[in-house]
């Protein structure tokens, strides 16, 4: 029995840290939410490695898993998103329409992510690909998290460069793009050439770019990469 209950406690230990995370957000205390979020992506990455181990792979441990990865990587990052806008709102110089849209739309997120892990779950052939169908949801909370962390400058809290990030990032989970899965070992050298580029321009991008490069690059090398198979 404990080769099935280990595996499930480390996804509950995802979920546990994805609702911690969620309060830390409300404290914009980042770098604890960065720690938090980071601790979920461990017990994510590792409860399907036991579980694969174990040979304990079972339907409850699957839908278990969606439902943590629905907290920790779709509904944590839209309240970390909320919370970092939140004390700017006063300030912005913009409509109070658009400041609502501003508001609003990292909501969108949760849902986009439903759909992703629902889809995944429904195709199980998936998991035994090179590629994922639209962006996993583990690396979109990343993408969130190293952002957030960043502290991004007022720039960025234009409307239309704000609503428009978060359609563009949330939509790539609903996508059909392929992108390179981090579990094959087939795929390690197109994944060596992602984290090169990105350390290459870390010498001259700033931060918050940088992320949003490093997600642009990772799109980019996993179409490639399936093209070329």
């Amino acid at each position: 029995m404990w080769r099935h209950l280990l595996p499930n406690l480390l996804t509950l230990g995802n979920l546990a840290l994805g609702s911690w995370a969620i309060a830390l957000s409300y404290e914009r205390e980042w770098v604890l939410f960065s720690g938090a979020m980071g601790g979920a992506l461990l017990c994510d990455w590792l409860d399907g490695w036991v579980a694969r181990a174990l040979r304990s792979e079972s339907p409850l441990g699957k839908e278990l898993d969606a439902l943590a990865d629905l907290v920790s990587f779709g509904i944590a990052p839209a309240f970390a998103l909320y919370n970092y806008l939140r004390p700017f709102l006063p300030a912005l110089p913009y409509s109070r329409e658009a400041r609502f849209w501003m508001v609003i739309t990292p909501f969108i997120l949760p849902l986009l992510a439903a759909w992703r892990l629902a889809r995944f779950n429904t195709e199980s052939s998936e998991t035994s690909l090179r590629f994922f169908q639209g962006l996993p949801t583990p690396a979109h909370a990343a993408a969130w998290t190293l952002w957030i962390l960043s502290e991004p400058p007022l720039p960025w809290l234009h409307p239309a460069l704000w609503i428009g990030l978060i359609l563009l990032v949330g939509g790539l989970m609903v996508s059909s793009l392929p992108f390179l899965s981090l579990k094959t070992p087939q795929n390690i050298p197109w994944l060596f050439g992602l984290l090169l580029l990105i350390g290459t321009s870390a010498v001259w991008v700033p931060a918050s770019p940088l992320i949003l490069l490093g997600l642009c690059a990772y799109t980019g090398i996993s179409y490639l990469a399936s093209r070329l198979g």
